[in-house]
């Protein structure tokens, strides 16, 4: 028995929403109708799919092969009904894009506004949060991050670097010949339970590198690189922070860069997109991005 197209595209949305009701929301009909369309095709197929509970449902193996061996053309055809009334001449629609709020802020935005000046049918939906968004679940196009990319069906486009630099208030009374004098100065800390952590400098080249451990303390944590950059111009210790957040503290005299010699390699600003077919518009923003943005 042949399997009903809407009933396979019915069971790609369920399994990226991990529920009848999300599923049912997203393509706009009743959850009744959800459950149905994934009966038949089971019926179809004449295979198992997936695993119901009261909470969550996920697929089966062999509705996990099913799901690796549909996806793809499912997401073609949907691109191909989402762009078919973009001008032949001018690209148009809504490109949905996400970062975190700090490079949102620096980085982003002002790309954005000469984009759109560029290209004036075009919409932005932008997305600034910290939190890590699911690019196919949540139906975005394009993030913009820093740091490793795990997932297989995502491409990552290397933009810039974004080591880590130490910095501090200008008038902070910092009074040590050697990095590993720092530890008798207070810390403002990313990310660390508790009053100490270790900090991890590298300096010089790949044919000379040296590295350091420091065991520094400090009574604020921050998960925001935007708010220790606030504490660390308040004086209240010295940060480890992205070098552009360095930079823009310096230029506006609120900053102070120490010890620049010694930094902290980290992962690049990256591009990330899905490795689905793009439509022409965000095509576009991706290379318009990589060329006023790319080293």
């Amino acid at each position: 028995m042949e399997a009903d197209k809407d009933n396979i595209a019915t069971f790609v949305e369920v399994i990226r929403r991990g529920s009848l009701a999300a599923a049912a929301r997203r393509l706009g009909v009743p959850k009744s109708t959800v459950s149905r369309r994934l009966s038949r095709l089971e019926e179809q197929l004449g295979a198992k799919l997936v695993h119901r509970d009261a909470r969550r449902i996920s697929a089966t193996p062999e509705g996990m092969r099913f799901y690796d061996s549909v996806v793809d053309a499912i997401d073609v055809l949907d691109m191909a009904v989402a762009t078919a009334g973009e001008s032949v001449t001018e690209p148009r629609g809504t490109i949905r894009v996400t970062t975190p709020s700090d490079l949102g802020r620096m980085v982003l935005i002002p790309q954005i506004v000469t984009f759109l000046q560029r290209y004036p049918d075009i919409s932005i939906d932008l997305i600034l949060t910290n939190r890590f968004v699911d690019l196919v679940q949540e139906r975005v196009d394009l993030a913009l991050r820093a740091g490793a990319v795990t997932e297989p069906n995502l491409i990552a486009r290397k933009l810039m670097p974004s080591d880590l630099q130490l910095a501090a208030h200008p008038e902070n009374d910092i009074d040590c010949e050697d990095v590993t004098g720092l530890e008798a100065y207070p810390f403002v800390l990313y990310r660390k339970r508790g009053q100490t952590q270790v900090l991890r400098l590298e300096r010089g080249t790949d044919d000379a590198q040296e590295s350091v451990e420091l065991t520094v303390s400090g009574r604020v944590n921050v998960d925001d690189y935007s708010a220790m950059v606030e504490l660390v111009a308040a004086g209240q210790g010295i940060g480890l922070m992205p070098a552009l957040h360095v930079a823009e503290g310096e230029k506006q005299g609120r900053l102070v860069r120490i010890f620049p010699e010694w930094t902290l390699p980290s992962m690049p600003v990256q591009l990330v997109y899905s490795t689905r077919q793009l439509p022409e518009r965000v095509r576009l923003l991706i290379e318009f991005l990589a060329g006023t943005l790319g080293v």
